[in-house]
């Protein structure tokens, strides 16, 4: 398994630009000695509003875009890590100039990137871009077809309801043969369903229980065997994570953040809503949170329920253990004392 963790994130308002880039290049440089073998680099636009409405607060954070952050990182950083989108949204995205700019990107990293992709679900990011939301999903697979097509082929004809291109090739050409990994990402069961069909990998969203996810993997590799694709060889996963010294510290850092999270994003899609018991999420496997002790156990009940190989922390702005250097320390509790157990523990495992 291996192991990777978020580095950009939303941040309040007041945080300058500039302390946003050095927060993001500490993590970055602080995971990569602490032996996390992947840098992941979330994504939205302006979701809105810019005001308060009754129904919504006003968008007060910041962050920044993760193509360009990933650059920046990649030339510091260079072969010494992977990279990773989760997950690149497409309500911006054109196939063409994603493919351009997927292909310099891998180049920039060495053969190290793997898009992680998605349809995307906020409405003030379908409205800002003039995409309609109700044709997103047939977008998406357009987009997707197209960007596949545009970085294995040299002359490429396509006529589709959104994106229309003939006898074209791109001018950069990925790394990776024939192309950078393509991670696609989704909750629900046709969103599975269409991971298998288009990707590579399907990067498990960070907010589904452990015993949907099981069956979901199932669908997943039970789509792909019979569209008479390859088996999967990656199974990514995304877990909110707060790890502390003691289960009761780690609760204690938790439940705020977690509380506002899902309260905000209840009527958004996410599956733990008002009315909910937010304890009842603790044990349900969609979150790791506890001591070390405890994070390697669900980090092992992962590997083995799920086959997952590549495992990516996340973390929430605001509240208590959200600021800078309570990240960092959390990071090192990881690298110290989580993930070399994980590793031993796996090994020990494996047939010789």
């Amino acid at each position: 398994m291996q192991f990777g963790v978020s580095i950009n994130r939303d941040e309040p308002a007041g945080v300058s630009p500039a302390d946003e880039l050095a927060a993001a290049l500490e993590r970055a440089h602080a995971a990569r000695d602490l032996g996390f073998g992947l840098l992941g680099f979330g994504h939205r636009y302006s979701t809105g509003p810019a005001v308060s409405t009754p129904d919504r607060p006003a968008l007060t954070t910041r962050r920044l875009q993760p193509l360009h952050l990933i650059a920046h990182v990649a030339a510091e950083l260079k072969d010494t890590v992977e990279y990773s989108t989760n997950i690149l949204l497409s309500a911006s995205a054109h196939p063409v100039s994603l493919a351009e700019e997927v292909a310099t990107l891998d180049t920039l990293c060495h053969g190290r990137f793997r898009l992680g992709l998605g349809v995307g679900w906020l409405d003030y990011e379908f409205e800002a871009f003039g995409v309609p939301r109700a044709g997103r999903v047939r977008r998406f697979t357009e987009l997707v077809e197209l960007y596949r097509l545009l970085l294995t082929e040299d002359d490429v004809s396509y006529s589709g309801e959104f994106f229309r291109v003939r006898g074209v090739r791109t001018l950069a050409r990925c790394v990776q043969e024939p192309m950078a990994p393509l991670w696609i990402g989704g909750s629900l069961d046709a969103a599975v369903r269409r991971a298998a069909r288009l990707g590579d990998a399907w990067i498990m969203s960070s907010h589904i229980p452990m015993s949907d996810l099981e069956r979901q993997v199932a669908l997943f590799t039970t789509q792909r065997r019979e569209a008479g694709l390859p088996p999967p060889t990656q199974f990514p996963i995304v877990r909110t994570v707060y790890v502390a010294r003691t289960r009761e510290e780690a609760l204690r850092l938790a439940e705020p953040a977690m509380r506002r999270r899902y309260a905000e994003r209840g009527d958004r899609g996410w599956f733990l809503t008002r009315g909910d018991d937010l304890a009842a999420g603790f044990g349900d496997g969609r979150w790791i949170i506890g001591s070390p002790e405890d994070a390697i156990e669900q980090i092992l009940g992962y590997r083995e329920r799920l086959g997952v190989t590549h495992m990516i922390f996340s973390y929430q702005a605001g509240g208590p253990g959200s600021d800078r250097a309570s990240l960092l320390r959390m990071l090192e509790l990881l690298g110290e004392q989580v993930i070399p157990y994980c590793r031993d523990a796996q090994a020990r495992r494996e047939p010789a």
